[in-house]
């Protein structure tokens, strides 16, 4: 055991000199995860949308006033509905949709018509298409059932106390909550399950910020785990260390011990960099918890024993760097690093579920976020050790035959 510490040591001590492997384990992950907090832990997406107001009156005004308040579109105004139509469909501006008041929607709303508007969205982008549309369509119901609800308000000012009508009698009260049930039949108060006092109509903007903690945990089992213990072996392969160490067989086994004691050595170093810096700098509000430290060993584990196996696997040095780079790029995108792995198609999310870096990410959210204890993710707990000793036992059973190939 002694040698394989010295081993460790000694990777570690040429770490901390090297300015390059600083940068990509340390430095890189740093900047990806001040990256992630600013996209998802910001303030939302933010639309500029063309608006010509064709109406001019005080119920078109209140409209445009309303939705610029909501902090998701800017209304930018135009005279001329062609220009700002050539201008939205040109994306000048950075506009993305345009919204027509039409004249006359005033008088339509005041006098019991129905108030007609048109919205237009540039479609080169599906996702913000789709953003958008969804925001107008709520932000216009919203609109519809405060605007029914108010002008109820003012009819029942005009109504008397007490109304009797087909051998039924009702108090004003009970008129004016009838009515309001009519102007609102459904009501929906949604809430976080960690925090079911805290809900959408208590806080203009609620939701959690601490997803990217989660997600700079996935990127380094990645790419700090996976990407660099494949580069810490084939390196050295590259230095003709096996064939001064082929003498002695025990020296290979203590090498490869080392191997992983120092991958876990500078993993767990850069992970504590980016924990120090996201508590003193960022401030998340986040779970910071011990049931945390299993999760992230045996993601740090499972990671750099699946880079050990690609090393062992690949038909060269440069091989196995490439392929542990674009498993990881892939990897990304399929472990809901990015988006939720519900938004993909059923076989890619099916083969996303059963991967253990999806498990770690979505344990390490209900963690952070939903306060879980270890008995409330015990089963992404076990799949991750098990994936951990299976991927760092064939790494083991394969190690001799490779280390051979020199």
């Amino acid at each position: 055991m002694k040698p394989s510490l010295g081993i460790a040591k000694k990777d570690f001590l040429l770490f901390i000199r090297d300015r390059a492997a600083l940068f990509w384990v340390i430095i890189f992950p740093l900047l990806m995860m001040l990256l992630f907090s600013a996209v998802f832990g910001g303030e939302g997406a933010k639309f500029d949308v063309a608006c010509v107001n064709n109406d001019k009156r005080q119920i078109a005004d209140l409209l445009i006033e309303a939705m610029n308040s909501t902090g998701v579109v800017t209304l930018h105004l135009f005279e001329s509905q062609a220009k700002a139509f050539e201008m939205v469909r040109a994306g000048e501006q950075d506009l993305i949709g345009l919204l027509v008041i039409p004249e006359g929607f005033t008088d339509n709303l005041t006098s019991g018509r129905t108030g007609n508007l048109e919205f237009f969205v540039r479609e080169e982008d599906p996702t913000v298409q789709q953003m958008l549309t969804s925001f107008i369509s709520g932000f216009v119901e919203e609109f519809n059932s405060r605007f029914r609800r108010e002008l109820i308000k003012e009819m029942l000012v005009y109504m008397p106390e007490n109304m009797s009508f087909g051998g039924y009698s009702m108090t004003k009260e009970e008129m004016v909550e009838l009515v309001m049930s009519i102007a609102r039949p459904i009501n929906v108060t949604v809430a976080l399950i960690s925090k079911p006092e805290v809900t959408s109509d208590t806080v203009a903007y609620w939701e959690n910020k601490g997803h990217w903690v989660s997600t700079m945990f996935t990127y380094s089992f990645l790419f700090s785990g996976m990407v660099t213990s494949t580069g810490i072996l084939v390196e050295e392969k590259e230095r003709k260390t096996l064939k001064r160490l082929r003498l002695a067989p025990a020296s290979i086994w203590s090498l490869l011990i080392g191997k992983i004691l120092s991958a876990l050595i500078v993993l767990s170093f850069s992970q504590l960099v980016l924990i120090a810096s996201t508590i003193l700098v960022l401030r998340p509000e986040v779970n910071w918890d011990l049931t945390l430290l299993p999760l992230v060993f045996m993601g740090d584990v499972t990671g750099i024993s699946l880079g050990l196996l690609l090393a062992e696997i690949s038909p060269s040095s440069r091989a196995a760097g490439q392929a542990a780079v674009v498993i990881g790029v892939l990897l990304q995108f399929l472990v809901g690093m990015y988006f939720p792995v519900q938004f993909l198609p059923g076989f890619l999310r099916t083969f996303a579920e059963l991967l253990p870096f999806t498990k770690a990410a979505e344990a390490l959210d209900r963690v952070l976020l939903g306060g879980a204890t270890i008995s409330e993710v015990i089963q992404p707990c076990v799949y991750l050790g098990i994936s951990a000793i299976s991927f760092t036992t064939i790494a083991v059973i394969l190690f001799p035959r490779w280390a051979r190939e020199e």
